[in-house]
């Protein structure tokens, strides 16, 4: 009985009917494939975000344990008071150096990947749809105080040295190439 119900539902149909529900089918797959990558990729920018907040903790931790005189692992991150920046004995420790300690082999850091391009880097100076890897990195810029209005923002040099009051904001690109604020920090 069920057979004579669809063999007289389809009876009545033409080629462009099943050639229409062809498409709206496919059309149906598509969609679900697409909602399916989405919502990975979505799940991927959330553990991406909650990693960076970790991150801005782990600085935050760092200027308490700067005021304690506790150790701080690692060395490379140890700022340097402004005043003394330009003193001959001490050894001011530069940007590049730090951060590729942080995500280093037995950095705090170093369980940390690009999680939307897995080829692409951990981190990097900016984020640009030119170079598709850096989708998914971690974005360190640097906060510039303007007396005059909003602070300006610029790359994190490799030879910036790490001074005390040095202020950093820390983002996410996304999928899009667009910067996720997670957070700012300061030396």
């Amino acid at each position: 009985m069920l057979g004579k119900n669809i063999h007289s539902l389809f009876r009545g149909m033409r080629v462009s009917d099943f050639f229409f529900l062809g498409v709206l089918f496919a059309n149906l797959l598509l969609v679900t494939y697409l909602g399916i990558g989405n919502y990975q990729n979505g799940i991927k920018v959330a553990t991406s975000q909650d990693n960076g907040e970790e991150i801005v903790a782990w600085f935050g931790n760092l200027a308490s344990k700067l005021e304690a005189n506790e150790p701080i692992h690692p060395e490379a991150c140890k700022p340097t008071d402004e005043e003394n920046k330009f003193a001959k004995d001490i050894k001011v420790n530069q940007w590049k150096n730090c951060v590729e300690a942080l995500f280093a082999a037995k950095g705090p850091f170093e369980s940390y990947t690009n999680l939307l391009k897995p080829n692409g880097p951990a981190y990097s100076s900016k984020c640009n749809k030119h170079e598709l890897l850096t989708s998914g990195s971690f974005i360190f810029e640097k906060l510039t105080i303007n007396p005059a209005g909003a602070p300006s923002l610029s790359p994190l040099e490799p030879s910036e040295k790490i001074v005390s009051g040095l202020q950093i904001r820390l983002s996410l690109c996304d999928t899009g190439y667009y910067l996720i604020k997670i957070g700012e920090f300061k030396l």
